[in-house]
């Protein structure tokens, strides 16, 4: 007895020491990535790459697409060809149906928690009670109305309907015979609805003027789901906030409306001959890099529409989606730009109503040029023949080689804000980007907003910086404070929170994700090492289907930092930076030359890291507007001026400092021993910054790895060596740590 009680106190022990050990591995900041990562499936890599087993299947289209704009009714007809490349027999299909969002049963309106419906896609939002904004949303749906009118399976000249099932945004359709790996179906579609009103809600439909109806036209036909190899098929319904999970595919699609209208898509227009006036015709032939033209100018808008029906055909490969614009009174603006090692030329297109026409001229397509040369730099060569910027309701939202852009303001006389100007840059800026996040990079969307739209962000403040002048800096730091606030509430949420239960989409999936990789960028790393390991995931997965654990797995293995403390941080937990100076002590210590010498090597080397962080300020960038003048106007020449006199302050403090610490470090002064404790109060370990000022105006700079709080990460002891007193010991002098309290953050010693 006394033995099997022996025996029991010691297992006893094992398991209590085993699961001590056990939470305390979990709460260990510092674990690798790879303890706490789920393992890669077969289809992929513990590198974060795809496998020699991934997969993904293939979705083409031929579709006839009809508007008419005295009903907004659309009437669709399509042809399908689903290739299945999975290692399984597939036996039905999953279809995304997203007209029937706009629906008085559908789980997007019927999950609505009014707590945090904030009704942000009306264009009436601020000047109409909440009473009229929700009448005009459920308007909306009552005239939607989708039929579904032909659902069969191609065989040879025939087609024989198939048994489907429209459940919510989702069609499930049964396939007479279950397709082995390599095999195809041919499905025909036929389906009508009524287009809403974009001005209300939703991420395309019509626009209402005294002119006639603009359109945006997305969301409008039946597509695949994402068949996907970690998770089956992505059914996920459609619930508004999250966007899409779809498949890569060619498309072949013929849009018919009255003559009259000026129709963009996706891809590029295969009759000009047919649809362009002969005049319209020689401008179309004409376009080049060298100038601007107007294929349509602004004497020509609006144009008359006729009874008669026109066709205009679009062609477009490898692309995961097809969307429209189409209106009487769109101003054509066209040209090409040549992104370094793309295939070939781009053909960038503006199509804009005479009202904004003061604000989108030249701007539109500039922001647009731009955003493709910065965002190849630092990814991949903008793969695609041509990118069009269009006017309507929609106030932003992505397809490929197609963008809405919407709502500016623009006063009579045709003057703008510096606001509205800003804003709009922006705003083509972000909605161009997506092209490469997730149009390339093929994110599913309808799980991680943060996959795309925080990625997106991060390259879009990246590309803004070197577009003109300070048009970053005045955002910036309204931003990270976004992001402090925000970590400092106590209700923020996991960046991997499924988009629908995120309380704050810009503050999570958007900036957060966006700041945070910034201070990976210049606060953890450095811009050459994230810029590497950045591009080598684009380039990796690009036109194929990441996931979060590929991209931080892709980023760690490009360097040879450890970053698990970073990805369960910042992505997976929702603790805050706050690093506080606790205590200081200075005193003066006696040692032999020798000893001093190799105790002081350390801060000349913080000496000089002070001069190299401030110098990169004296450094004159050079701006887009500086080589297109047409873009020039009042406030880029103010914000030139504003920036010039930046500059020339910038450059005088760094003369100022670098007089200072070669004085300083020609001293042969006493020796000080400076002991500070800092305290981690936020919970989450981060790089630490300190800035020592000395007695004579002199700075010296200290830059640590997270991994020092590893001992202890609630406290922090740090010992430095000196040549002369130090005045001030400062955290985070750079303001790029996101600490979400500055006050206590300095300390004076008397």
């Amino acid at each position: 007895m006394a033995t099997l009680m022996r025996k029991r106190f010691l297992v006893s022990i094992f398991w209590l020491t085993y699961l001590s050990a056990q939470t305390a591995f979990h709460r260990d900041p510092f674990q690798p990535l790879e303890d706490f990562a789920p393992p890669p499936p077969p289809s992929r890599t513990p590198l974060g790459t795809p496998s020699s087993a991934y997969w993904q299947n293939q979705a083409d289209y031929q579709m006839e697409i009809t508007i008419d704009p005295t009903t907004h009714r659309l009437q669709g007809t399509a042809r399908l060809t689903y290739t299945h490349r999975g290692p399984f027999s597939l036996c039905y299909l999953w279809l995304a149906v997203e007209p029937n969002y706009f629906s008085l049963r559908g789980y997007g309106h019927l999950s609505r928690n009014f707590l945090w419906e904030n009704f942000q896609r009306d264009a009436r939002r601020g000047e109409a009670s909440r009473i009229e904004l929700y009448s005009r949303q459920l308007a909306n749906y009552l005239q939607t109305d989708f039929q579904l009118e032909e659902l069969s399976i191609e065989e040879g000249s025939l087609a024989r309907p198939l048994p489907y099932r429209l459940e919510e945004t989702a069609l499930e359709v049964g396939l007479p015979r279950c397709l082995n790996t390599g095999e195809k179906v041919t499905l025909r579609l036929r389906w009508s609805f009524t287009l809403n009103d974009a001005t209300v809600e939703g991420r395309g439909g019509y626009m209402a003027t005294e002119k006639g109806p603009i359109y945006q036209v997305a969301q409008y036909y039946p597509r695949p789901l994402l068949l996907n190899d970690i998770r089956g098929w992505e059914k996920m319904p459609y619930y508004g906030p999250s966007e899409f999970a779809t498949e890569f595919g060619n498309y072949e699609v013929t849009l018919r409306l009255p003559k009259g209208y000026t129709v963009a898509a996706t891809g590029q227009l295969q009759n000009p001959e047919t649809v362009l006036s002969p005049v319209q015709l020689q401008r179309w032939k004409r376009i080049s890099l060298d100038s601007t033209t107007f294929v349509i100018p602004a004497e020509e808008i609006p144009r008359e529409v006729g009874k008669e029906v026109q066709a205009w055909r679009f062609r477009a490969e490898n692309v995961r989606d097809f969307a429209f614009a189409a209106s009487h009174q769109y101003i054509w603006e066209a040209r090409y730009t040549q992104v370094p090692g793309a295939p070939q030329p781009t053909l960038l297109q503006a199509f804009y109503p005479t009202e904004v026409a003061p604000l989108w001229r030249y701007l539109a397509i500039g922001a647009t040029e731009h955003t493709l040369q910065e965002y190849s730099r630092y990814t991949f060569p903008f793969p695609y023949p041509a990118m069009t910027v269009t006017y309507g309701a929609v106030f932003g939202m992505e397809y490929p080689m197609i963008v809405f852009c919407g709502r500016q303001r623009v006063e009579k006389k045709g003057t703008y804000t510096e606001g509205t100007r800003h804003s709009f840059i922006s705003l083509v800026i972000h909605e161009v980007g997506h092209n490469f996040f997730p149009m390339v990079v093929c994110s599913d969307e309808r799980r991680w907003m943060w996959l795309d739209e925080g990625l997106n962000t991060y390259l879009e403040n990246l590309t803004k910086r070197s577009f003109e002048p300070l048009l970053r800096e005045k955002e910036a730091e309204a931003e990270r404070k976004r992001v402090r606030d925000y970590l400092a509430s106590g209700y923020s949420q996991a960046i991997l929170s499924h988009p629908l239960g995120i309380r704050e989409m810009g503050a999570n999936a958007y900036l957060k994700v966006a700041i945070g990789l910034e201070t990976l960028r210049e606060y953890i790393l450095d811009p050459q090492r994230m810029d590497t390991a950045f591009q080598r995931y684009a380039r990796t997965w690009a036109f194929k289907h990441p996931e979060p654990w590929d991209f931080f797995r892709m980023l760690s293995g490009a360097l040879t930092q450890e970053l698990g403390w970073f990805w369960k941080g910042w992505f997976l937990d929702t603790l805050p930076v706050d690093i506080a100076i606790d205590t200081v002590i200075q005193e003066k210590i006696r040692s032999e030359k020798a000893t001093r010498e190799n105790l002081l090597a350390e801060e000349k080397a913080a000496v000089e890291a002070y001069l190299r962080w401030i110098a990169r300020d004296t450094v004159r960038l050079s701006f887009y507007v500086e080589k297109h003048p047409q873009l020039r106007d009042r406030y880029v020449e103010e914000n030139e001026k504003a920036y010039h006199q930046l500059l020339r302050a910038h450059r005088e403090a760094f003369t100022e400092a670098t007089k200072a610490a070669q004085k300083y470090l020609r001293s042969e002064g006493e020796l000080y021993e400076v002991r500070v404790r800092f305290r981690n109060r936020g919970g989450l370990v981060w790089p630490l910054w300190v800035k020592l000022t000395y007695a004579d105006g002199s700075a010296s700079l200290w830059r640590f790895p997270a991994e020092a709080w590893a001992k202890e990460p609630s406290t922090l002891l740090k010992v430095f060596y000196t040549r002369g007193p130090v005045k001030k010991v400062e955290v985070d002098p750079s303001g790029l740590s996101l600490d979400i309290q500055a006050n206590n953050h300095v300390y004076i010693l008397e």
